[in-house]
């Protein structure tokens, strides 16, 4: 279901899930900020960008999982990228900013990207998140990204900054595309799930 408005509770659940993951001995976005505080409060912003635009979704009222996608032809708001830009702010100094941009620039283009260069519509999850007391609800989270997948006939896409992430994405029906060394931030794992045909 669409979420139209979220407490700030969830969304600094949210924001705690990414930033207190535990990598173990990969890097991924913990290494891209200067804190795992600063992780949290870049990722509340995001929520909040996404939830400008109607592209954030839950399985249901509880908000056991949250994941924000974007359908072929939507485009990211003047209002809302005001706010992302805002949580960037608070959480990187302009140096670590540039620095960042940098780094993935160097990486080379997305699955995402590749796709618009060559004009195959998509959907692009940019997140997602199940909360702490809703372990097991993963599967729930990425049916309503593969559903709408199924429904338009065109693959779903999302990039991870985690082999272990990758994997349990793998495990749920993607399929690795390639990965972007990000240099001292580790890698990115660009996975694709193309549509199921219909019956």
């Amino acid at each position: 279901m669409l979420v139209k408005e979220i407490s700030e509770q969830h969304i600094q659940d949210i924001g705690h899930a990414f930033g207190y993951y535990d990598y173990g001995e990969e890097k991924g976005m913990a290494s891209w900020f200067r804190d795992k505080e600063a992780v949290v409060t870049y990722i509340c912003g995001f929520v909040r960008c996404v939830l400008t635009d109607g592209f954030l979704h839950t399985t249901s009222e509880r908000g056991e999982g949250y994941i924000a996608y974007k359908l072929p032809g939507q485009k990211v708001s003047f209002k809302a990228a005001r706010i992302l830009l805002r949580g960037m702010l608070q959480s990187m100094s302009l140096g670590e900013l540039f620095h960042f941009a940098r780094m993935l620039s160097k990486a080379g283009p997305s699955l995402e990207d590749v796709l618009n260069k060559e004009k195959k519509p998509c959907i692009y999850v940019g997140m997602v998140c199940v909360r702490e007391a809703y372990q097991g609800y993963m599967r729930k989270v990425m049916d309503l990204a593969f559903a709408e997948g199924d429904r338009l006939g065109i693959p779903v896409v999302l990039d991870t900054d985690a082999k272990s992430k990758c994997d349990k994405y793998v495990h749920l029906g993607m399929k690795l595309y390639g990965t972007r060394d990000l240099g001292p931030g580790g890698t990115l794992y660009d996975l694709v799930r193309y549509p199921k045909k219909a019956e």
